[in-house]
């Protein structure tokens, strides 16, 4: 079945990076609706019962404000958001393994070094510098802010990748192996992941929370990207491999002798 894929295309890695990262996204919604939105409906009773507590009245002033029931953001939109997730990091995924070139490792290794590599700088960096707190949890009006800090920092990682794709060109084409190349592109990055850290501003949003209801809901945050991560690289890195395998054998097959296929009676 694999065979009728040609993953010698672009085209086709790229979709079915897109189709597994789907898939990888919906895995991770199912994380996040079972460990992590209880942690969320705690959050929530916290603030609840401090609003309570000093007498304050839902914020309104005569404004329209616009609000997501809370049955639709664990629900359908939940699973939404993951699915387009994963299938963001899809399509972040199949263009790494494509553009990456060496001359050791089939597919899976390709998929594997870009996979950890794209999960380090646009997952776990951010997360260390601008751990997400659970919704209703510090300032609303460092919302904004804080969004624009993280955005900001996955940015940056993307632009420290893409300088690091394009050391590592260089040095290929200056002739340097693939395991110095490597080890001189990896120190550079983490340099730079390093310099960009201490240069970001610090998180705006005061969190007023118990420190273990907080540090739940961060830690199931990175815990359920992470999987989204997992999923994707090892569903697109043994397809792409068992395709390589399936085509590489159908020449065999076809060049084989009619005397080899029909045993002698």
């Amino acid at each position: 079945m694999l065979a009728r894929f040609d993953f010698t295309r672009p085209r086709t890695i790229l979709v079915a990076a897109v189709l597994i990262g789907v898939a990888a996204g919906l895995v991770g919604a199912v994380f996040h609706a079972v460990v992590t939105e209880p942690r969320v409906d705690d959050a929530i009773a916290l603030e609840e019962a401090a609003a309570a507590h000093a007498g304050e009245e839902p914020a309104g002033d005569g404004e329209t404000e616009v609000t997501v029931d809370r049955s639709d953001q664990q629900g359908p939109g939940l699973f939404l958001a993951y699915a387009l997730t994963g299938a963001a990091f899809g399509v972040l995924l199949g263009v790494a393994s494509l553009s990456l070139r060496t001359t050791t490792g089939g597919p899976f290794h390709r998929v594997l070094v870009s996979g950890v590599v794209l999960a380090g700088a646009v997952t776990v960096v951010p997360w260390l510098k601008y751990p997400p707190n659970p919704p209703a949890v510090g300032d609303p009006a460092t919302v904004g802010d804080r969004e624009r800090l993280y955005v900001l920092a996955i940015v940056l990682g993307a632009l420290i990748l893409a300088g690091a794709a394009h050391l590592s060109a260089r040095l290929r084409r200056a002739g340097w192996p693939d395991d110095r190349r490597t080890a001189a592109v990896a120190v550079a990055a983490i340099a730079a992941f390093a310099v960009t850290f201490v240069a970001l501003p610090s998180s705006p949003d005061p969190v007023g929370a118990p420190a273990n209801l907080v540090w739940q809901f961060r830690l199931n945050s990175l815990t359920g990207n992470l999987l989204v991560w997992t999923v994707l690289v090892l569903g697109l890195g043994v397809l792409w491999t068992e395709a390589a395998r399936a085509a590489a054998r159908a020449p065999a097959q076809n060049s084989m002798p009619l005397s080899a296929e029909i045993p002698a009676s």
